[in-house]
């Protein structure tokens, strides 16, 4: 009974895990796209300004969310019995 609840917990885990590393990646993308851009258009912002802005704000957004798959991830794995 208490594996079956480990299981359930797990896999809930990694569902919750994984909704959140997506969301977090088209989050980051929408807000690239929208926002960021609307301010470079208003403030005419050079291109190492352009460039500096997507290394600093795109690149943790991204890897935070490729983090949250795998840790999804990995949880079906425990939760499956496959690890």
């Amino acid at each position: 009974m208490l594996y079956f609840l480990g299981v359930l917990i797990a896999i809930g885990a990694g569902v919750v895990f994984g909704i959140m590393g997506l969301l977090t990646i088209w989050g980051g993308l929408q807000s690239l796209q929208t926002e960021i851009a609307r301010d470079y258009v208003r403030t005419s912002a050079s291109s190492s300004t352009r460039m500096t802005t997507l290394l600093l704000v795109g690149l943790p957004l991204i890897i935070t969310g490729i983090f949250g798959l795998l840790a999804a991830g990995r949880l079906f794995q425990v939760g499956l019995g496959l690890s």
